[in-house]
């Protein structure tokens, strides 16, 4: 028992200081709660906003608030911290907030998949690999990881190792809709799509709306546009306060040249409460303006977007072709 007071004692110590938790209390009182959690929307107002540097250190202050209190609440503000330090091209320091997540909790799957998704995107494979194992190992059944592992490896070029991990996803047994989704989005990934219909009409039977979404992929690539969208149209009606899937549609429409639907995607999206895609949407809509001939209003557009994105060099350049159009 002594072992382990001391070894939760040193990783306690090891996470407040990497994530630099100021103070010496184990307690704080109302005041204090209500500005970690401002700083946190501010932080996370400041991400929204492309400003990732000032983001980090809204989260820090937030952190600062905490008073070496760790909760799910500190938790949860350590990950957006480390997505803002690696937006802001702090890698090294989003790496170390991962490891201590990492050392804080070592049931939970979540911060291993991240810190392994950084080193794929930092081109270390093994390291990559070692912690996508490691969440695994972590999260024992959770088919939807797997998926998300083998997403990203096929991504980067990896199929092989993505081939593996996908493979043992489908070891495990199906029990629930999840897992019949989940299973035929593996063999949707393999290339097997026959296998994949199978599986994801089972889920959608089960009343299952992710599996729809997964069905709209597959009708998607095997080249029938029109069942594609309906099924799209369906999962949209039942997740309409989705930004990133609107935003997924939107991008998917402009693929196709039906400019209308992808800005009318875009714009459902921008009209959700705080989406995390701000920027990104605003681009996009602006895109669809532009392919549409709209030149007027992407013009207007592309102005107030430089208000609040000035570091946008590409989109300064943008606005002065719309300009003279």
């Amino acid at each position: 028992m002594n072992r382990i007071y001391v070894r939760m004692l040193g990783i306690m110590i090891f996470l407040w200081g990497v994530l630099n938790l100021a103070g010496c209390g184990l307690s704080r009182d109302t005041e204090a709660l209500e500005n970690e959690m401002a700083y946190r929307k501010l932080g996370i107002a400041k991400m929204e906003e492309g400003a990732y540097g000032e983001a980090v250190q809204m989260f820090q202050n937030a952190l600062d608030q905490s008073f070496a209190v760790i909760g799910d609440l500190e938790i949860d503000i350590c990950y957006y911290k480390a997505v803002a330090q690696y937006r802001a091209g702090d890698t090294k320091g989003a790496l170390d907030t991962y490891t201590a997540l990492m050392e804080y909790d070592e049931e939970n799957g979540m911060a291993c998949y991240l810190r392994g998704t950084m080193y794929l995107m930092t081109d270390e494979p093994k390291k990559a690999l070692a912690d996508y194992q490691e969440a695994l190992e972590r999260e024992k059944g959770n088919g939807a990881l797997y998926n998300k592992i083998g997403e990203n490896l096929l991504n980067t070029g990896h199929a092989e190792e993505a081939g593996k991990i996908l493979t043992q996803a489908l070891e495990k047994e199906e029990e629930t809709a999840e897992d019949f989704r989940e299973k035929g989005y593996s063999y949707f990934l393999l290339g097997k799509y026959d296998e994949a219909r199978t599986y994801l009409d089972k889920a959608a039977g089960m009343e299952d709306t992710e599996a729809i979404f997964y069905l709209a992929k597959l009708m998607e690539v095997q080249g029938n546009v029109e069942q594609a969208t309906l099924l799209y149209e369906s999962y949209i009606g039942e997740n309409e306060g989705d930004p990133e899937l609107l935003n997924t549609m939107g991008l998917n429409r402009m693929g196709e040249g039906n400019y209308e639907q992808a800005l009318t995607f875009f714009r459902k999206a921008l009209e959700q409460e705080s989406p995390v895609n701000l920027q990104e949407l605003r681009r996009n809509e602006i895109a669809a303006l532009e392919y549409l001939y709209d030149f007027a209003q992407a013009r207007d557009k592309m102005g107030a977007y430089l208000v609040d994105y000035p570091e946008d060099t590409a989109a300064a350049r943008e606005y002065e072709f719309l300009k003279s159009r």
